[in-house]
């Protein structure tokens, strides 16, 4: 036998043996998706710029909370599979972004591994995210339910994330382009969500994401964002609001001090040391400052208890750091469509 062929039984066994490890929604505490040249995962410059407008908005955001908090429900449940090994089935929805319904058919022209026993978030936005970290693909539905009529699975938005690569849409060049990613801004729904297991590991080495109720719109025209953003669902008009895409900063000149002082726990210090380095998107309307940790259970009290028996008290800690302690990051201009 040679060292090649050696090598790649060996490859092949790793493979397998990390697939059996996982379980349902579990992802290692290391594991980021994208790569590292991507916004989500570039730390913010020590020399980044103050956005103009940002002690305007940031009065905005403070007015309707004054610290943030992770969100409880209206979040991503996260279904860890082998696609090798899973049922794939195509999907239903009149909505599918043109790349995987060139035709229009109301068809996605790609079967993905999703099965009946995989739970969406229970809200009207109904998201689910499915990761292969071995082939690395993430498959996203909006409003995800299963026909009754022939048992297949249906959705609005559907969209296929290629981890590799940079987590950023071209919304250039489509007539759907309102449909690309699962979140108000065109986000992958895989992308800044805080996950239990790289809290417990000791570090979030990527951006987090986070929703405001009142986001901007355009003065003429239909969306305003800032890439990575690549759509908005913003409402209101006017400066003093925040666009979505835009890049948050938790003070960098904050210390361990600090953090005793507004007493934060371990893990909520790994949260506010992440924000520090990476920051948070604007992603999405919804609650004000709530920043996006995976939904590990259909229901927000049962979701709520999952993550106390892993890290007791953290949803508490991470309420305690302060709106009025960030900034907007100048990351460039806006696209207006």
């Amino acid at each position: 036998m040679t060292r090649k062929l050696i090598f790649t039984l060996l490859i092949l066994l790793l493979t397998q043996c990390m697939a059996f490890a996982l379980e349902p929604g579990s992802l290692p505490g290391d594991w980021r998706p994208f790569s590292d040249e991507s916004p989500w995962n570039k730390p913010i410059p020590a020399d980044a710029k103050t956005h103009p407008n940002s002690e305007l908005i940031m009065k905005t955001l403070e007015a309707e909370a004054k610290n943030i908090r992770l969100a409880k429900i209206f979040a991503i449940p996260v279904w860890v599979v082998d696609s090798k090994k899973t049922p794939l089935t195509k999907v239903r929805s009149t909505k599918i972004f043109d790349t995987w319904d060139k035709n229009q058919a109301g068809v996605s022209d790609v079967a993905i591994p999703v099965t009946k026993e995989m739970w969406g978030e229970p809200t009207d936005d109904g998201h689910i995210c499915i990761v292969d970290p071995a082939v690395g693909t993430s498959w996203e539905m909006s409003v995800y339910r299963w026909r009754k009529d022939d048992d297949t699975p249906k959705c609005t938005t559907f969209n296929i994330w290629d981890l590799k690569g940079t987590g950023v849409a071209n919304p250039k060049g489509s007539k759907r382009w309102f449909l690309i990613g699962g979140r108000g801004a065109g986000f992958p729904l895989i992308a800044g969500l805080i996950r239990p297991e790289e809290v417990r590991h000791g570090e979030i080495r990527h951006a987090m994401v986070f929703t405001f109720p009142k986001n901007r719109k355009p003065e003429t025209g239909d969306a305003i964002f800032i890439s990575p953003a690549a759509r908005s669902d913003g409402a209101v008009k006017g400066e003093q609001y925040p666009i979505e895409g835009m890049r948050f900063q938790l003070n960098p000149a904050l210390t361990e001090k600090d953090f005793d002082g507004w007493g934060l726990s371990k893990e909520g210090k790994i949260v506010a040391k992440a924000l520090q380095k990476y920051g948070m998107y604007l992603g999405d309307n919804g609650g004000a400052m709530a920043v996006q940790a995976q939904l590990l259970a259909p229901d927000s009290d049962d979701n709520q208890k999952k993550w106390d028996d892993l890290l007791p008290g953290f949803y508490k800690s991470v309420a305690k750091i302060p709106t009025n302690q960030f900034r907007v990051v100048y990351t460039g201009e806006p696209v207006v469509k």
